[in-house]
């Protein structure tokens, strides 16, 4: 479980902002506006992000807080499945962060930090690549 404090950066890929077109095409149709956070493996075993734990999201933009649960297949330690990602809950769960994205202006490139404010509370930064 993560502890107030804890952090991690990741870098904004393609796929984290248009996963409906990127993930496996012949198993799905196409679908717009999916997207998530990536959750790198060492933060996932670090901070103990195990798949389906629920969490509120807040942003630093002022979106209102809303809920979201780690998810997706990351690795495997000692018998717990750890996440990949973050992602809303329940129907259109991959749709959550888009508006999000979208309000920034979010590119390629950009950065998203994550920070823990509680063990059940997560806040998303982020962080454009022409600020560093």
């Amino acid at each position: 479980m993560p502890n107030r404090g804890d952090r991690y950066v990741v870098q904004v890929k393609p796929s984290h902002i248009k996963w409906g077109e990127y993930r496996n095409p012949t198993n799905r149709a196409v679908i717009q506006r999916e997207s998530y956070v990536k959750i790198p493996a060492g933060p996932a075993r670090d901070f103990g992000l195990v798949r389906g734990t629920h969490y509120t999201a807040h942003f630093t933009n002022g979106r209102a807080p809303l809920p979201i649960k780690a998810a997706g297949n990351g690795p495997v330690q000692d018998g717990v499945q750890y996440a990949k990602q973050f992602e809303g809950v329940g129907r259109g769960a991959c749709k959550v962060f888009t508006p999000w994205y979208q309000s920034g202006g979010v590119q390629v490139g950009d950065r998203v930090e994550v920070e823990f404010l509680s063990p059940t509370d997560v806040q998303f930064t982020l962080i454009k690549a022409t600020e560093e």
